[in-house]
């Protein structure tokens, strides 16, 4: 059955069960029970455990990779890492950003470090330098610290985070990635990114032979603009790590998912009553039809042979539950149905990673895709520290509160009819932590 079909048998009905199904990751955050929260968004895993059944050449690394990796952005509980890791994952994607992802990662993988591949990447901050010689001494003091977290000697991959054309030019961020490579600590280096522009980067790529994964934002919405980018990059050895690949994973966090969920008495139940309900709740069934969009995209990310692996942001054991089974899978007609009907229902909602074509059009420079994005961790992923700290990196006179009074020129290009200023206007109060 299509996800149109599911939509248009029981709409009412879905909507409301998804919003219930989204909402309790929110109600624990709350801290209103540790016992309680631990167990929600840590629960256990399935007895007989899913297995990644698909490997992939990382480039011309000479490491084969399980085609579904492990995006670490979102990771409270070690464990989960292990847990995905015994289930056949052996790529790891971190940053220092993410806040205690480097080191829950370094306390449960230090028995198993040479079975995976860890890539982590420059801290953002480092770029805030006065003098080449700064620049240079925090991208060194980068590195160390991220060693010290994940407990481990050297890193198989160092990545720019947020490359642009002009970080690619760093001569000095190059000089520490050839200096930490001789000195064994890091094995390969290259580049994530969520900007417009991927041709110019990968030219810079073309510039460096060391430079051996670029991980850029790769879905079905996107994939006319970089194919033939990603193509040229695999033809000549480099590795594709696609991110992005949920297209802002709307069905996560339908609206209401702050919603209390499991009742009015759940606060008086008792802690067994409560496990119970919470039990039910993950397990009735609700949420297949966020379950099956998940694999399809996966699917069809993967069913481009040029993609070395995705990387997905995995929070519970669940999460290793229910990405896993599309590891191998084909992607089919079911599949393509499912991502139509999802890309009709978020058309004029989800902000291009990498599009930029209101930028041009904007008085005040305001930053709409970076902004929107931040909005989007915030609002469908549930990372709320990490969008605010994002945003809070951004120059005053580029927020979204300076669009007010504005007659919104940007909003008259944007192809997809996405409500602009309304938009950074919204995210501004929710992000500068105003609401």
């Amino acid at each position: 059955m299509s996800l149109k079909k599911l939509i248009k048998i029981s709409r009412r009905d879905f909507l409301k069960k998804a919003k219930t199904i989204s909402a309790g990751v929110a109600v624990f955050a709350s801290g209103k029970n540790t016992i309680i929260k631990n167990f929600f968004v840590n629960r256990l895993p399935q007895g007989d455990k899913v297995k990644i059944k698909s490997y992939r050449n990382l480039g011309n690394t000479g490491f084969k990779v399980s085609d579904i990796s492990f995006g670490a952005a979102h990771i409270t509980d070690g464990a989960v890492v292990r847990y995905a890791v015994d289930c056949g994952v052996n790529y790891i994607d971190t940053a220092p950003i993410y806040g205690q992802s480097e080191r829950l990662i370094g306390e449960m993988l230090k028995e198993k470090r040479k079975e995976v591949f860890i890539a982590t990447k420059f801290n953002q901050r480092a770029w805030r330098a006065k003098s080449p010689e700064e620049l240079k001494k925090n991208f060194k003091e980068s590195l160390e610290r991220s060693l010290k977290n994940l407990r481990t000697d050297y890193v198989d991959a160092l990545l720019i985070h947020g490359a642009s054309e002009s970080r690619m030019k760093s001569e000095e961020m190059h000089e520490v990635f050839e200096e930490a490579k001789m000195e064994g600590k890091v094995k390969y280096s290259g580049a994530s990114f969520h900007s417009s522009g991927m041709g110019n980067i990968v030219k810079q790529f073309f510039n460096y032979d060391s430079m051996k994964i670029l991980t850029p934002a790769y879905n079905y919405l996107n994939n006319k603009d970089v194919n033939e980018d990603i193509k040229s990059l695999a033809e000549k050895g480099k590795a594709i790590v696609a991110m992005k690949v949920r297209m802002g994973a709307y069905l996560e966090r339908l609206p209401g998912w702050d919603e209390q969920p499991l009742g009015e008495d759940f606060e008086s139940l008792s802690l067994n009553q409560k496990r119970s309900r919470m039990i039910r709740f993950v397990d009735d069934g609700n949420n297949k039809f966020t379950a099956d969009f998940n694999r399809s995209t996966f699917k069809w990310v993967l069913s481009n042979p040029h993609v070395s692996t995705l990387i997905l942001s995995f929070r519970t054991f669940y999460d290793v539950d229910t990405f896993l089974p599309a590891s191998g899978e084909k992607f089919g007609y079911y599949d393509k149905e499912i991502l139509d009907d999802y890309v009709a229902l978020i058309w004029n909602q989800y902000c291009r990673i990498g599009c930029d074509l209101c930028h041009s059009y904007c008085p005040k420079g305001i930053q709409v895709n970076d902004i929107l994005r931040f909005q989007m961790y915030y609002e469908n992923y549930g990372d709320r520290r990490m969008a605010v700290n994002e945003y809070s990196d951004l120059p005053k006179n580029k927020l979204g509160d300076n669009c007010s009074g504005c007659d919104a020129p940007c909003q008259k290009y944007c192809p997809y009819g996405i409500a602009i200023k309304e938009r950074l206007i919204k995210s501004h109060k929710t992000l500068s932590l105003n609401c």
